[in-house]
């Protein structure tokens, strides 16, 4: 079996992967984290060093009446989106209240496009679509881990700052252009999450969790306030001594009451809708493979994700590698 150590540079795979920031928020159908990010060693810092990572992610999803920019839809829309994540998280070797500190830096560059067909006047019955790319929202996450045997947890804070090019809806209508997607969410968000993670070394059986909490202020440029929303992730794991290690992860989603503002409320209405309170649930399968590459420590990921049960989000069909690198 590996050393606690080497396992550890698996853990990075969750740092590189801690947020994830799309072209629409609860608002519109998604939210600024990226749910299922912290699986494997979810509970870990490990050591001391800078780790490079990047995520590949690609999803598509459906929702039944959502707001973008501003603008409630009624239609049934589809969205399909690709995103890379580059991250580095850099590992002090110092201890901090008896823990290791470190922080993460996450730049998300996307590519998504939406489609559906209208359902009001005046443009019933056409075909709109919209797509977007670029940088969006860039996210900072200070944190610290501890380590008691074969239980290892942290604590971190998760800051998404409105980084990325943000516009409210235009359309016209001769001829129809429909502008609806931003980059980013033109707000601050802020996400204090907790971590475990319980590893033994001589079975290679892991169990690790998360949970955390998202804050976001109102977007000023819509009048639409989200409600704070819960998260908890789990991921089971059986470790081979190869360096091979096979799971299952999932995620629930619930927010903790309905969205305010006067830009909600346009959106309760437009869509008939007697809450915009969101949820969701995920589960996949989990693979990762611990190597080196020119001598320095690499982990690869791959997983999937299947949502169902989802409320008032893009219900969506995920798949998303990731590669780190320790220096």
């Amino acid at each position: 079996m590996k050393t606690l150590k080497s396992a550890a540079i698996i853990g990075a795979c969750m740092m590189s992967s801690l947020v994830g920031t799309q072209a629409m928020a609860v608002e519109g159908g998604t939210s600024a984290y990226l749910m299922g990010s912290r699986d494997s060693f979810a509970g870990i810092v490990p050591g001391a060093g800078t780790y490079v990572g990047i995520d590949l992610i690609t999803f598509s999803g459906t929702i039944s009446g959502l707001s973008l920019g501003g603008l409630p839809i009624r239609a049934d829309t589809d969205v399909d989106a690709n995103l890379i994540k580059v991250s580095i998280t850099h590992v002090f070797d110092s201890m901090l209240w008896g823990g290791t500190p470190a922080v993460n830096f996450n730049i998300p560059i996307l590519d998504v496009g939406i489609d559906y067909v209208a359902v009001t006047p005046p443009v019933t019955g056409r075909a709109v679509s919209d797509n977007t790319s670029g940088i969006g929202d860039i996210t900072i996450t200070p944190m610290l881990g501890w380590h008691r045997g074969n239980l290892h947890y942290s604590a971190g804070l998760s800051i998404f700052a409105p980084t990325g090019q943000y516009d409210t809806a235009s359309v016209n209508l001769s001829p129809l252009d429909v502008d609806v997607l931003s980059n980013g969410k033109n707000i601050w968000s802020l996400q204090p999450v907790l971590a475990v993670t319980h590893f033994d070394q001589t079975n290679g059986r892991e169990f690790s969790a998360a949970t955390s909490l998202l804050f976001a202020e109102k977007n000023d440029a819509t009048e639409y306030q989200t409600a704070p929303a819960f998260t908890l992730e789990a991921t089971a794991m059986q470790h081979l001594a190869n360096g091979w290690a096979f799971g299952a992860t999932g995620y629930w989603y619930e927010q903790l009451e309905d969205d305010s503002g006067q830009g909600a409320a346009n959106t309760r209405a437009a869509l008939g809708a007697d809450s915009l309170r969101a949820s969701a649930l995920g589960l996949g399968p989990i693979v990762t493979y611990s190597s080196k590459l020119f001598g320095n420590p690499l982990s690869l990921k791959l997983k999937y994700f299947r949502e169902f049960d989802v409320e008032r989000r893009f219900e969506s069909d995920i798949l998303w590698v990731n590669a780190t690198m320790t220096f």
